[in-house]
């Protein structure tokens, strides 16, 4: 169980305990939402609060803690699946497994992930990433104006397309029948 998000604060945390007590639920929600597969969340939070210990000694306590971490968090996401693909080019892949207890409803929850992943993946970066802090994280605009260091209005903005964007995609596969 991933501990909840206590109420920012901006004073610098002394030592690497407290900075993970407070923050760790934050790294590993943020690092699930850029995509990080469940199996190696706990491994990628433990490398983001890593890099966070040797680049303690760097953080001046101007930003929130959350926003040093969800930077690191990102660059340890990506760096993550760069790494994914070079793995997945160099590997051979065997589909092992049996046949779902329902057939008909695994096909359609895979059908609507791959459907919402597509979309995912079709939207500017960074309206996705807006789009996900609030959306799904269920964070404010004001909050997320200050994690990505964006203006509010710019926030605001972004939403509003994924938003749209998102509502055009439903319509489509409505009238598409899929």
């Amino acid at each position: 169980m991933v501990p909840a998000q206590p109420a920012e604060d901006r004073s610098v945390p002394l030592d690497l305990a407290e900075l993970y007590r407070l923050h760790a639920g934050f790294v590993w929600r943020s690092l699930r939402r850029f995509g990080v597969p469940d199996d190696a969340l706990e491994d990628l939070v433990h490398d983001t609060f890593m890099i966070a210990r040797r680049r303690l000694p760097e953080f001046d306590g101007q930003a929130a803690p959350t926003t040093w971490l969800f930077a690191i968090a990102r660059n340890v996401a990506a760096n993550s699946r760069r790494a994914r693909v070079r793995s997945d080019k160099r590997a051979v892949l065997v589909p092992i497994g049996t046949a779902p207890l329902d057939p008909e409803h695994a096909l359609e929850r895979k059908q609507a992930l791959a459907a919402v992943a597509a979309f995912l993946a079709e939207l500017d970066p960074d309206q996705r990433e807006v789009f996900e802090l609030v959306d799904v994280e269920g964070l404010r605009g004001p909050e997320v104006a200050e994690l990505l260091g964006a203006n509010l209005n710019v926030v605001y903005s972004r939403l509003r397309l994924a938003r749209r964007r998102f509502e055009a995609f439903l319509d489509g596969r409505r009238e598409g029948g899929a």
